[in-house]
């Protein structure tokens, strides 16, 4: 580590810290100092609590009251803070965690290896809610074929030690740069599942659709890599309940359609893989995360030349 910045070696060493802590805790044990960090965080530091209830009215405008909008607030945080803790205690999930942690696991497994059976790939796409990261290790523990893309971090020594964390779930990961496409089309063709984080503002290139009552402007790779592999994109809905268990609900698979255009294809996908996380947000706004600094519904920024 000689000659690195002395902000990235201490970021370093607390992440190893953090790993090697909250990773050997028991489950519950590691999401009380979770639970602990977002109340200190959200009732004392009162980090982005104003702008997520401010976000909160404008998707539901007069729905709930001030109360129930700090409330929602809150348990999104919560949330947030113990997605958090999952991450570190993902090497633990097997499958006898998962009879234990993980709602009608058995359903999830039938409807991935049923389409395994059929050879093709797939793509999972879910948005900020429950803890998605936990879904895709269930779906590798089943010997389903995950693989996702992932950024790189402007800690280099950050960057790797992420990547040791993900390497030791086993589910291998695609770095963005130059050679993504061709890569992700590749394990595609080869029956590969992308695990894909949709809700995310993409500017200014995004596809743009119809999302919480507003427009936002959303990757196109999603859609782009189902219509050029011509696999389905499986859109899922993760909740946690209480603390320790999880939901995880797949709906109805959105096939590309050969008698589209590629544009006209890509937008009817994305457009109906946002209409699901949206239905998804209107029944419980709790699960979802409202504090994200790249508010999706803020407009997409042009372009500078």
């Amino acid at each position: 580590m000689g000659g690195q910045r002395p902000r990235y070696v201490l970021e370093y060493w607390l992440l190893r810290f953090f790993q090697l802590f909250l990773g050997h805790l028991p489950y519950r044990a590691a999401l009380s100092v979770g639970w602990a960090a977002a109340v200190l965080s959200h009732f004392v530091m009162r980090y982005r609590v104003a702008e997520s209830v401010r976000r909160i009215e404008e998707v539901f405008p007069g729905r709930y009251s001030a109360r129930e909008k700090r409330r929602i607030s809150w348990l999104s945080w919560k949330n947030f803070a113990f997605s958090v803790i999952d991450i570190f205690q993902l090497p633990k999930v097997d499958i006898r965690w998962i009879e234990k942690h993980v709602i009608e696991h058995e359903e999830v497994r039938q409807i991935m290896q049923t389409h395994m059976e059929t050879g093709l790939g797939g793509i999972t796409a879910a948005g900020h809610m429950g803890a998605a990261e936990v879904a895709s290790v269930v779906l590798q523990r089943f010997g389903v074929p995950v693989f996702m893309i992932t950024g790189k971090q402007k800690n280099p020594l950050v960057d790797e030690a992420l990547n040791d964390m993900r390497r030791a779930t086993g589910i291998p990961g695609i770095q963005r740069g130059s050679k993504v496409l061709r890569q992700v089309v590749s394990r595609l063709k080869k029956g590969g599942v992308l695990a894909f984080l949709a809700d995310l503002r993409v500017s200014p290139t995004g596809t743009m659709v119809r999302f919480l009552g507003a427009e936002a402007s959303v990757a196109p790779g999603l859609a782009r890599f189902a219509k050029q592999t011509g696999v389905p994109i499986f859109p899922v809905v993760t909740r946690r309940v209480g603390w320790t268990r999880h939901s995880i609900a797949f709906t109805e698979p959105i096939h590309p359609r050969p008698d589209m255009s590629k544009d006209e294809d890509c937008q009817r996908m994305t457009q109906a893989t946002f209409d699901i996380l949206d239905r998804a947000i209107r029944e419980t706004p709790e699960q979802w995360f409202w504090f994200n600094k790249r508010w999706i519904l803020d407009p997409p920024k042009a372009k500078v030349s």
